[in-house]
């Protein structure tokens, strides 16, 4: 990522060249399809967003060890990181997954004392120690609601027919957490380090996150799977653009490899071109869940 306070040359290439049309692959480490190894990511992905192994586990391998649970798909730690170098040499930016919890509401994630030690420390290990290009924040997990809980703004509106009741409330200690990372991940930052979140508009810290920090996002990826059509990701572009004020070129629009259902939809979907200009791209989950699938839709946005 950083090497001697300078972009690696995957870093700057990525940040000079169009920033529209990306794809996304979402890579799942829990043993499925092993065969298929992060070295086996085409070149035509521009980013890969490690999934399933948690940041954590990277700081305790003894109880998180290679071959087991979520990092089932690698027998050691060597060979998950030389596949990775073998993709940032190749010009693939490597971004780590970091979910929300319900810890950030207490302004204490993830038991870290606050924020700013919280960020400081994913700083440290995932730029500076794993030499990663990023995160990605998938916000949708559980944790104390809003009081009271705001009217929705309707499917017309969104393209989404009511809130996730299952994701949190942004309050002002998960604001902080957010605010945190951004002095170290994100355009703002000036470290190179990418910064999306992965949610939908339907989450309820959507707006709050967006209304505080929608500069200091690369980019916003929609969990848009089967059932999505290119008329009702009209409409969340829409909401998107008008309402949260997101350029369209940051909106990245979701493909569920992993339920291997709704191709026609997905390719439909990564060919589409907004009524406001070219989305940011497609995010594909999981890519290596079905690659035949996830081949098929990052074809589509590529072309």
């Amino acid at each position: 990522m950083l090497n001697g306070g300078q972009l690696d040359a995957a870093a700057r290439s990525f940040m000079t060249g169009n920033n529209t049309n990306k794809c996304i692959a979402y890579f799942i480490t829990d043993g499925r399809n092993p065969g298929f190894k992060l070295r086996d990511i085409p070149d035509s992905v521009d980013m890969v967003v490690l999934f399933g192994v948690k940041y954590y586990h990277y700081l305790d391998t003894l109880k998180y060890p290679a071959g087991t649970g979520m990092m089932s798909t690698y027998s050691s730690y060597a060979a998950y990181f030389a596949d990775i170098r073998a993709l940032q040499r190749r010009g693939v930016l490597v971004l780590q997954n970091v979910d929300d919890d319900k810890s950030w509401q207490q302004g204490t994630p993830d038991n870290y004392s606050s924020p700013e030690v919280w960020a400081a420390a994913l700083r440290e290990l995932l730029l500076g120690r794993l030499e990663l290009n990023g995160i990605s924040l998938d916000v949708e997990h559980s944790g104390a609601k809003p009081s009271p809980v705001p009217r929705f703004p309707g499917y017309d509106s969104t393209g989404y027919y009511g809130w996730y009741s299952a994701s949190m409330a942004a309050n002002a200690s998960y604001l902080a957490c957010v605010k945190a990372l951004t002095r170290y991940f994100g355009p703002r930052a000036g470290l190179g380090a990418q910064l999306h979140i992965a949610s939908g508009l339907d989450v309820y810290a959507w707006n709050p996150i967006v209304d505080n920090f929608r500069d200091d996002f690369d980019y916003f990826q929609l969990q848009t799977y089967s059932g999505w059509n290119t008329t009702r990701a009209q409409l969340a572009m829409n909401y998107a653009v008008q309402t949260n004020r997101i350029p369209a070129y940051k909106m990245v629009f979701g493909a569920y490899a992993e339920g291997g259902r709704d191709l026609n939809n997905a390719t439909a979907l990564a060919r589409w071109v907004p009524t406001q200009g070219p989305k940011g791209g497609m995010m594909i989950y999981t890519y290596n869940s079905n690659v035949a699938y996830a081949e098929a839709v990052k074809r589509a946005v590529k072309q």
